[in-house]
């Protein structure tokens, strides 16, 4: 009973920092684009958590641990992530989910990331000329970005950037501070219904671990009609970062074959191309949205009995 009521608690805590996280973001998009607002800024603090976790795990030498924290969610947000979002913007606002026109610049970086993925996996280790390639990227990805946003006119209808950057850092310190104990409490509670091992690591686990991330998805989609394009550009940004940044900090803390944590990283990488295929018109519709969300499930049934 105690596990549940914190459970709500903490649930009540990440709706909220996904509201402030939602309703900053939607200030800064219309000073500096989708790009950086959702792109950068929401998927870099979206990702804090399995930052923080990828950066602990180096440090104790964990590298596997590191692998999964980095691209664990690439399969959840590109299938389920996208899905729920995708269907919420249908219900909310009877359309398909319309891209916005630079989301492009995402799009073919994540092309980029995913090619450069693919050849890693053949590779089969993470060193010092992996960790510059894939932090390259990133990089690039930035500085691509903030230059695009430069060059663009600038949208004054602005009110209160202050208040969107208060908004904004209180809800990524609330992300930061309560995600891990959420996935705790999600386990303790699993733990006292008896339910299965399999389900609490396969599926209910790695959906609390990036819940923060699709209820500031959900809130975005539900807000505006430019929310789901922006909620899906800080999935794709965030998870860009993810396998790019995160992963190349790999190898510059050691050399490292990662045959252990192979099928993590052939699941990111077709969990990168489903993302690919369904964004490439630049739409989500409902069907595409219902089938996303039963791929995922259909991810876990095969986990499980395989």
């Amino acid at each position: 009973m105690v596990d549940l009521i914190r459970f709500i608690g903490v649930l009540t805590i990440l709706i909220i920092a996904a509201e402030l996280l939602a309703r900053g973001t939607e200030n800064v998009e219309r000073k500096f684009g989708q790009g950086i607002a959702g792109g950068v800024i929401l998927g870099f603090l979206t990702a804090l958590p399995e930052t923080v976790i990828t950066v602990y795990a180096l440090l104790n030498r964990e590298y596997e641990v590191a692998i999964g924290s980095a691209i664990g969610g690439n399969v959840i947000l590109f299938t389920l992530g996208i899905g729920l979002v995708g269907l919420i913007y249908s219900f909310s606002w009877n359309r398909s989910l319309t891209m916005n026109y630079d989301y492009n610049v995402e799009n073919n970086f994540l092309i980029l990331n995913t090619i450069i993925l693919a050849i890693i996996v053949f590779y089969g280790r993470f060193n010092i000329f992996t960790a510059i390639i894939l932090s390259s990227i990133y990089i690039l990805y930035i500085f691509y970005r903030i230059k695009k946003s430069k060059d663009e006119k600038e949208n004054d209808k602005i009110t209160n950037l202050s208040k969107s950057v208060i908004e904004l850092a209180i809800g990524a310190i609330l992300i930061l501070a309560f995600s891990d104990l959420f996935v705790k409490c999600v386990v303790a509670i699993s733990k006292e219904f008896n339910l299965p091992i399999a389900w609490t690591s396969l599926l209910i686990t790695p959906i609390a671990a990036e819940l923060e991330e699709k209820l500031s998805g959900i809130r975005l989609a539900m807000r505006n009609l430019n929310g789901g394009s922006l909620a899906i550009v800080s999935f794709v940004g965030s998870k860009i970062e993810n396998s790019t940044l995160l992963l190349g900090l790999i190898g510059f803390f050691s050399s490292y074959s990662f045959y252990n944590s192979l099928p993590e990283l052939i699941s990111a990488v077709i969990a990168n191309v489903v993302g690919i295929a369904v964004l490439l018109d630049g739409k989500v519709t409902k069907y595409e949205s219902v089938l996303l969300i039963a791929l995922y499930f259909i991810i876990i049934y095969l986990d499980l009995i395989l």
